[in-house]
């Protein structure tokens, strides 16, 4: 055992240690260990105390045994039990709502640490292709922002998540650096991913990302020249615009703070009069 020390909620632990200090009290020369057992196999006494346990869980109709209630629970124990079952419920949720054919629900709660760490920008880009909902031919056409489905980079009639990590020359480099990179984390090549499968596993976050940055796919769109479909694309025109600028007045912030903490000292609200303009004024 790591530590004699009852945690939180240990209610019969530390009945257990308040009856060995009574008996060491009165009985001197006995000797008391504590040992950790790891499971209910193999183990007498603990496949007793096992089997105990479940007949006082039982109702007192069949076995007359008498049940106590519900033995006393720590706040943590209570909360981690109520954020479990929100999980749950919003996993049940979710999963009725969603297209099994472009998205894969994971496993986990705790997001990608690559992706949490990146960048706004990016991590917006990688969770937006990785729903679907991204900027790419075949999604805009569905929404009816662009006229068709078709690439703007190499004329395929379908620009799809496939067609953009897998085919499309444009951005044939960095496919091959991608799948390489991807075949060494987990030893599959591209022909054996499905693009679903390949944006939910963690092992391949970091060769996604990588992707993304030395690429324009899920970023650029270019404008449509067909009437009626100029001011829908210009919206995407705009958001992108807006997105940067609010990076580049963040980015000031930050290094006018580092700035001024460097120094410490603060600067006066008001500069002093040059000598030469005080000497001006007094003639």
């Amino acid at each position: 055992m790591a530590s004699e020390e009852p945690g939180s909620g240990q209610q019969y632990a530390i009945q257990a240690r308040k009856h060995i200090a009574v008996l060491r009290r009165a009985r001197p020369g006995v000797t008391i260990e504590i040992r950790w057992c790891p499971a209910h196999q193999g183990i007498t006494g603990n496949e007793k105390a096992d089997k105990w346990g479940k007949i006082a869980a039982e109702k007192p109709s069949t076995r007359g045994v008498e049940n106590p209630g519900p033995l006393p629970r720590s706040l943590a124990s209570l909360k981690r039990e109520i954020s479990e079952k929100k999980w749950a419920e919003a996993r049940s949720w979710a999963g009725g709502r969603i297209s099994k054919a472009k998205y894969r629900m994971v496993k986990s709660q705790k997001p990608d640490s690559e992706v949490a760490n990146s960048t706004k920008r990016l991590a917006s880009r990688f969770y937006q292709l990785k729903t679907g909902h991204a900027r790419i031919g075949q999604y805009l056409h569905w929404a009816k922002v662009r006229p068709d489905a078709q690439c703007w980079w190499c004329k395929c009639p379908s620009q799809t998540r496939d067609h953009l990590f897998k085919v499309c020359p444009e951005w044939k480099v960095q496919q091959k650096v991608l799948w390489a990179e991807v075949q060494k984390e987990t030893g599959r090549w591209k022909s054996r991913w499905k693009i679903r499968d390949l944006l939910a596993d963690k092992r391949c976050g970091k060769a996604v990302l990588d992707f993304l940055t030395a690429t324009d796919v899920g970023r650029l769109v270019p404008p449509v020249e067909e009437d009626g479909a100029g001011s829908q694309t210009s919206e995407w025109e705009l958001r992108e615009r807006q997105e940067r600028e609010e990076e580049q007045e963040a980015e000031a912030e930050e290094l006018g703070a580092a700035e001024g903490s460097g120094t410490g000292e603060e600067l006066p609200l008001f500069l002093p009069t040059p000598s030469f303009v005080a000497s001006a004024g007094e003639e």
